[in-house]
């Protein structure tokens, strides 16, 4: 189980906004510090609340960014993940190339590994990893014939949408999302979760498309993003808000940065 991010990394992946092709925009002091919190307080944590501790994450940043940030980077993912977290530094290149040369130099004990994308904003539920795992298994024996991989992709989760110091919650719903999309496939195979289009992944490659009651993602809705955004008016109730709570561990501190803006997703402390 590999979890691949990338994290202000100047190169090629896929489609790209303005900022990532302007180093002076990339590295800039604000804006990597902006990305700093999200990435502690919701992608990292994500991981360090995994009921299944058996993943590794590759952290890809770029080797032009200023040492301070390097530096704080590393300390961070050591100190949230130890030895699960691998920071790589590289130069201008396809990020999906460099994710594979690491994993075919580093993961090479199992034959068959599961590469999943989550982008350095985002999270995944406490229970992820050990759900993805058995559905990991199952692709591997049920994988159409002639196919040697298999992408799996969870299609409900929740928007995160942080706004004039508040943070709504809304739920999302997609088969094709780039949200935790994983794929099994043979170690040193070419196939990757990079360089695919994954709007088109159900017309074009072998899937598994999970729906669950309880969500599997939150994906970050903020100034800062580095993709387009799009989000439902679908609010998250107050009597869902256990769920919440129970596949996001995160939530509790980050509702003390962020109060709920929407009444309907406030739980009544009277009750």
């Amino acid at each position: 189980m590999i979890y691949e991010m990338r994290y202000s990394y100047f190169g090629q992946s896929g489609w790209r906004s303005k900022t990532s092709t302007d180093k002076a925009l990339l590295f800039d002091d604000a804006r990597l510090d902006g990305r700093h919190y999200f990435l502690e307080k919701i992608a990292l944590r994500s991981l360090a609340d995994q009921t299944d501790g058996d993943f590794g994450l590759i952290v890809l940043s770029s080797e032009d960014m200023p040492q301070k940030h390097k530096d704080r980077l590393q300390q961070v993912c050591g100190d949230m993940l130890g030895e699960h977290a691998h920071v790589i530094f590289r130069g201008p290149d396809s990020a999906g190339a460099c994710f594979q040369r690491y994993r075919k130099q580093t993961f090479t004990k199992d034959p068959f590994t599961c590469q999943i994308v989550l982008d350095d904003d985002d999270a995944v539920s406490a229970d992820f990893t050990e759900k993805l795992r058995t559905e990991a298994m199952a692709a591997k024996r049920l994988r159409p014939e002639r196919e040697d991989y298999c992408f799996i992709s969870h299609a409900r989760g929740i928007s995160a949408v942080f706004r004039d110091g508040k943070m709504s919650l809304r739920h999302r719903i997609n088969a094709a999302t780039n949200l935790g999309l994983a794929v099994v496939a043979p170690t040193m195979s070419r196939r990757q979760p990079f360089g695919i289009a994954h709007k088109k992944i159900l017309e074009r490659r072998p899937v598994r498309v999970i729906y669950t009651r309880a969500p599997n993602y939150i994906r970050a809705v903020h100034d800062s993003n580095d993709s387009r955004a799009q989000f439902s008016d679908d609010l998250v109730q107050a009597d869902q808000m256990p769920t919440m709570h129970t596949a996001f561990p995160l939530l509790k501190d980050l509702m003390k940065d962020w109060p709920i803006a929407d009444e309907e997703t406030k739980v009544d402390k009277a009750a």
